[in-house]
């Protein structure tokens, strides 16, 4: 399972990628450069299809071009059957000379047709080229050609009266009061008209279909059975008609093929030219596109894309990462960094370089300076504590010389007391100077040099209580550690001296100090005290006068401090809560613990 901290170092590179110089400048300059590519871009397009749609109508006119055999004998025999139509309206009831005539017309056409007749809508025809009577009345053919009513050119496979397969151009023939009487039909060999092999034009292969009006193939290049699978197969011949006059689509094979639809012969008959496309139409959009002209204008933009790029990495970007590579190196090691070759970096860039150079050299000269001033002025308070402490050891000598030579006991127990405290602030001085950063004082361990000697303060005779130390280690000020250890003096020394056996029997002290977070800390001083006993206010001593009640008030006051006791019946609570000052950063101290 991937967590967010797993993926945000993977997402790093890439923001930085985003946040480049060089890619900004690049994508800049390259929005400079879009509207010109976006203008280029479309008359490229529009170039592109203006010459596409010559191009169609080069295909027709070439589709029209190529089938210009096959309009010609069409045309040519729709033309005679409109004038044999005119001579059979005149020869109405006269069937012999009806026959000469479309037998003349065929001994003229010199065999460009197979057969040629009146077809009447009673189904018997009598007037034709055969000399014979033929009935009609059962062939489906005819049935749907007087139906239709319509000019109509149409494929017989099998010719009833050729045998062979033949073209049939019908049309119609109608009498002196405008009714239909029927049809003159004139049958081409189909050998005549279709062509055998698919021909080449302007180094283009190109097969070419006929069909009527109705969809149905007349003629095809090729063999005339696999017609249809050369014709378009998303689409059937009849859906041509009427439809665009040229369209890319696939062939029944599978093949791309440009395929274009000429008439030829008004309403009747149409030429389906299908072209073998261009090299940069086949493929897909996306191909043709890639093969477009348009991708020029495009590529240019790309290439002055990345040629900005490189250009503005190299010459700049490249030495500012260079640069900043040796200020990171400078923070971090104090190292002077190295001045590249004259000549490999821009004038203003090795400016820059060397302000940073001198820069670097006199910061690390005023460093020099300002620590040798804070290692003197450590050296100097360090010699300060620790002559007041050798001060406040020889004041506790003196102090306890006089107890020794007062016989008056109130008198030796307020020497005692005041050489306590004496010993206490030198307890204090002590690990002041002994600390290696002046600044900042470990609160735990102060509070445990100064309570763990208290322990023989117990009153005589009494048994040795158990003394319990939970301190969490926190980092103070002077200004407050000094203050929270003398407190806890006084209120341990008081305690100890009326400390008492609990419900149990059992005599304890505990001093905790905790640390609530968000610089929240308490200290607390609870003792066991016997069940019944009136308990003795917290630094109330037997000289009377409340001075170490006014001192731990005092004291509360400076730690600004909310003071809380809690009176148990076999133990006695005082707790201050307060809140650490909290450190200001500076580069040569850490933050408390």
């Amino acid at each position: 399972m991937t967590t967010g901290s797993d993926t945000a170092p993977s997402l790093a590179p890439a923001l930085r990628a985003v946040r480049s110089l060089s890619l900004r400048l690049a994508m800049l300059l390259s929005m400079a450069l879009l509207p010109l590519g976006l203008i280029a871009v479309w008359q490229t397009t529009r170039l592109e299809r203006e010459l596409g749609e010559l191009n169609a109508r080069d295909l027709v006119a070439l589709t029209a071009e190529v089938a210009r055999q096959e309009r010609e004998t069409i045309e040519s025999a729709i033309g005679a059957a409109t004038a044999l139509s005119a001579a059979v309206v005149n020869l109405d009831g006269e069937p012999e000379r009806c026959r000469k005539v479309f037998e003349s017309f065929l001994d003229t056409a010199g065999g460009r047709f197979t057969f040629a007749g009146f077809l009447p809508v009673s189904g018997t025809m009598t007037c034709s080229s055969l000399g014979k009577p033929v009935d009609l009345r059962q062939n489906k053919a005819f049935h749907e050609l007087i139906a239709d009513g319509v000019q109509t050119v149409s494929l017989n496979t099998h010719g009833p009266f050729s045998g062979q397969a033949v073209v049939v151009a019908s049309v119609p023939v109608h009498d002196r009061q405008g009714a239909l009487s029927g049809f003159v039909s004139i049958s081409i060999p189909h050998r005549r008209v279709n062509s055998p092999y698919a021909e080449i034009i302007g180094g283009r292969e190109v097969d070419l279909f006929t069909i009527n009006n109705n969809g149905e193939v007349l003629t095809a290049s090729g063999d005339l059975e696999t017609a249809a699978s050369r014709m378009p197969a998303d689409r059937p011949a009849s859906m041509l008609i009427g439809g665009p006059d040229r369209f890319v689509a696939r062939n029944g094979n599978g093949q791309q093929r440009v395929f274009s639809v000429v008439p030829i012969v008004h309403d009747t008959v149409y030429a389906v030219g299908a072209w073998k496309p261009l090299r940069g139409m086949t493929g897909g959009p996306v191909v043709a596109f890639l093969r477009s002209p348009a991708m020029f204008p495009l590529i240019m933009w790309l290439a002055s894309l990345v040629l900005i790029y490189m250009a503005v990495e190299r010459q700049v970007v490249r030495h500012v990462r260079v640069l900043a590579g040796q200020m990171r190196q400078f923070g971090r090691t104090r190292e002077l960094p190295s001045s590249a070759p004259a000549g490999h970096i821009p004038d203003e860039i090795a400016v820059i370089e060397r302000e940073f150079g001198a820069l670097a050299s006199q910061l690390l000269q005023d460093e020099a300076e300002l620590m040798d001033a804070m290692r003197d002025k450590d050296v100097l308070l360090k010699e300060v504590h620790h002559r007041v402490k050798n001060n406040l050891q020889l004041i506790s000598s003196i102090v306890n010389m006089q107890a020794r030579r007062t016989a008056n006991p109130s008198t030796a127990a307020a020497l005692e007391n005041v050489n306590r405290r004496v010993i206490s602030m030198a307890t204090v001085h002590r690990r002041l100077y002994q600390a290696e950063n002046l600044g900042r004082v470990r609160a735990d361990e102060l509070l445990h040099d100064v309570i763990a000697p208290l322990a023989d303060l117990a009153a005589p005779g009494r048994q040795r209580p158990r003394i319990e130390l939970s301190l969490d280690p926190v980092v103070l000020y002077p200004d407050q550690a000094v203050p929270a250890a003398l407190l806890s003096v006084e209120a341990v020394t008081n305690a100890l001296k009326y400390l008492g056996p609990d419900a149990s029997g059992d005599s304890w002290l505990r001093v905790r100090l905790r640390d609530l977070g968000d610089g929240c800390l308490t200290l607390s001083v609870e003792s066991s005290m016997t069940p019944g006993a009136a308990p003795q206010p917290p630094g109330e001593s037997s000289e009377g006068g409340g001075l170490g009640s006014q001192l731990i008030r005092a004291f509360t006051r400076q730690l600004e401090a909310e003071s809380e006791i809690i009176e148990g019946t076999d133990s006695y609570l005082l707790r201050l809560t307060f809140q650490a000052a909290a450190f200001e950063p500076t580069s040569d101290t850490t933050a408390p613990t």
